[in-house]
């Protein structure tokens, strides 16, 4: 036998059912309530959701802190419960579902634990509409204690009924097209023949099938009546989807609605299709995206704004709304190797009115003083690439070396694939530097700067899925002294892994590693050498101070390294965390390490959670500790996970 019913029946959840409990009149006050217990039975304990789904419908359920003052009241809740079973039953794909319920007074044995009898809420409460009534149900003293009711709904699911076919009705311009939905189109719509026919995909497959038409170039398609024949004798349901596609379209001229400060030209100019490109909503996604990441809006629509017009091509708009351009921030951090320090910094995201980004800091420590300036160009000559330039001054004072360098670089950045980019250009160094092995030399470089980055993390500071890759190859030449020339190489890691979906637990590992060919360790500049050690490489050492040594114990640097390193992060509270560590790492003389022999430390580490990212407060002891070279512990604190 074959019944047709509509996409609401069964398939877009339990909406609402006229009047039912939910207008139910007060009673008397001094009427005595009877209490009573719900149960559900002849499902199977697999189908949590199923259940799930029925208690949370529920009339008898909802109201069940205020009982009814009759039998004949707890009967009106079942009774309207029982058609919001059924309609729950044919959302999971039951369609043959049985529901019969019965009242029974709860065994003498178990009222000891029952509830004791209520008084009648106030008039204004929630009541069931046949409290009130006279009759033998209706309890005629409020001395008495009445006996506890059990309401047993009795559900026979029955056989759950499964998609035999998706059928389409796909209405173009010019044509009608009715056919069976292609196993790739099942593949997208994510239905598949002979799954249980569940409301929720079944709904879902709908909008992915505008999705699809979309995808087509047909930007103002709608979905018509959607429509199940079911098989009662088969078991079996057939749906049925319309859709009504409009014109096909090329993209077309591009409004911008919102620009104040920033450029028109210049957020338009983020779109990511061809002139007289095919509609395709994978193109609005990617432009919406890229407008959102410049940090210029606080808001991005990008939208389609019909109809299509005489030469095929549909008008898109862009709306935005800008926000504040300036911006000022620090921060401050200690350990026990590096002191004090503080840093601050003023930026502008907006300098020419075209996104130009300039940014100006200081960073102040005991080990360290420095100026830092970055600017950036988006749509530098090509739409997905950035002029990018950056500059810094610093005097430094560590036990490796003491003395100025200044050092500048400017080069392109563009993304190479998702979450994939690289940055190409030219740099020039001066350093002043005095060392243990390289006293009072100056050194002049010019040289190149690759990088290439991937990162898919989920966030910044305080990162839980996903991973970071970078490769940074650095050629080097004087410019006063021909004869030197140099290569350096690095490669930088990390990646984490969630435990839990809500990222509270997180298995976080890295690992970086570096090599300088071309030139002895003695002849390269102090700044240009490799070191470990530290709250930002291997915590528990001093800063630097992992590595060959002089015979003052002061770090002389390398021309390789190795770390590695892992962490667990563990958020115990909303607001609080801990982190255990164990971190390795060595520098070598030599380009390539002589050994694989590591300086170990562990440790603890604690953290505040803020809005800005984690407060990091870690306390790490050397493993393998060198007699008069290392302490017994360092502390370091700042804001950020330590990678």
């Amino acid at each position: 036998m074959l019944s047709a019913c509509t996409s609401d029946e069964g398939l877009s959840g339990v909406l609402g059912f006229g009047d039912g409990a939910d207008s139910e009149i007060a009673q008397n006050d001094l009427q005595t309530t009877i209490p009573y217990e719900v149960e559900i039975a002849g499902i199977d304990p697999q189908e949590e959701n199923l259940i799930a789904a029925l208690d949370g419908v529920s009339t008898a359920r909802r109201l069940q802190s205020r009982p009814t003052a009759s039998r004949a009241g707890l009967q009106r809740r079942a009774e309207d419960d029982v058609e919001r079973f059924q309609a729950v039953l044919r959302s999971k794909g039951f369609y043959d579902g049985q529901i019969t319920f019965e009242i029974n007074e709860k065994a003498a044995a178990d009222t000891s634990d029952s509830a004791p009898a209520q008084d009648a809420p106030d008039a204004g409460s929630e009541q069931d509409p046949a409290d009130g009534q006279s009759g033998d149900d209706a309890l005629a003293s409020t001395s008495e204690q009445p006996t506890p009711l059990v309401l047993t709904y009795n559900i026979d699911v029955g056989t759950p009924y499964l998609i035999s076919a998706v059928n389409l009705v796909i209405t173009y311009p010019d044509r009608v097209v009715e056919r069976h939905a292609t196993d790739k189109e099942l593949e997208k719509t994510r239905l598949e023949i002979g799954q249980r026919a569940t409301a929720e995909p079944i709904i879902l497959g709908e909008q992915y099938g505008v999705d699809i038409l979309r995808e087509q170039g047909y930007p103002l398609v709608e979905a018509g009546k959607r429509t199940v024949l079911a098989d009662t004798a088969q078991k079996t349901i057939a749906i049925n989807y319309a859709f009504e596609t409009g014109p096909q379209a090329d993209f077309g001229k591009i409004t911008v609605n919102g620009a104040e400060d920033v450029d028109a030209d210049f957020i338009a100019g983020y779109r990511s299709w061809r002139s007289g490109e095919q509609y395709h909503p994978d193109q609005v996604r990617t432009t919406r995206r890229d407008l959102a990441q410049t940090n210029l809006f606080d808001s991005v629509i990008v939208k389609v704004a019909g109809p299509v017009n005489d030469n095929g091509e549909i008008p898109v708009e862009i709306e935005v709304v800008e926000r504040k351009m300036r911006s000022i921030g620090g921060g401050v951090n200690f350990s026990t190797a590096d002191g004090p320090g503080a840093n601050a910094f003023w930026e502008h995201r907006n300098l020419f009115g075209a996104g130009e980004r300039l940014r100006l800091g200081i960073d102040v420590s005991s080990l360290e003083q420095g100026l830092s300036a970055e600017f950036k160009k988006p749509q530098f000559l090509e739409r997905r690439q950035s002029f990018v330039a950056e500059a810094n001054a610093k005097n430094n004072d560590t036990d490796a070396y003491k003395g100025s360098t200044l050092d500048s670089f400017a080069g392109i950045e563009r993304p190479l694939w998702e979450n994939w980019t690289t940055t190409f250009g030219v740099t020039a160094e001066y350093s002043d530097l005095t060392g243990s092995d390289s006293p009072n030399e100056e050194f002049y470089l010019a040289g190149l700067r690759g990088i290439l980055r991937h990162d898919n993390t989920d966030n910044p500071l305080d990162p839980s899925r996903g991973n970071r890759f970078e490769i940074n190859v650095s050629p080097y030449m004087g410019l006063t002294d021909k004869d030197t020339g140099f290569t350096t190489v690095s490669v930088v890691g990390s990646q984490y892994l969630s435990i839990d979906d809500d990222g509270d637990y997180v298995l976080a590992a890295r690992a970086r590693t570096g090599t300088i060919i071309g030139e002895d360790r003695g002849n390269l500049p102090s700044n240009k050498r490799y070191y470990s050690g530290g709250g930002g490489s291997i915590r528990g050492y001093e800063y630097q101070k992992v590595g060959p040594l002089d015979d003052d114990n002061d770090p002389l640097g390398g021309r390789s390294v190795l770390e590695v390193g892992a962490e667990f992060r563990a958020r115990v509270t909303e607001s609080f965390g801990i982190v255990p560590f164990i971190e390795g790492g060595n520098v070598y003389a030599r380009s390539e390490p002589e050994d694989i022999s590591l300086l170990w430390a562990a440790g603890l580490g604690f953290r505040y959670y803020t809005a800005v990212g984690p407060l990091r407060f870690d306390v790490a002891v050397p493993l393998d500790k060198r007699d008069n070279v290392d302490d017994d512990f360092q502390f370091y604190i700042s804001l950020g996970q330590a990678f």
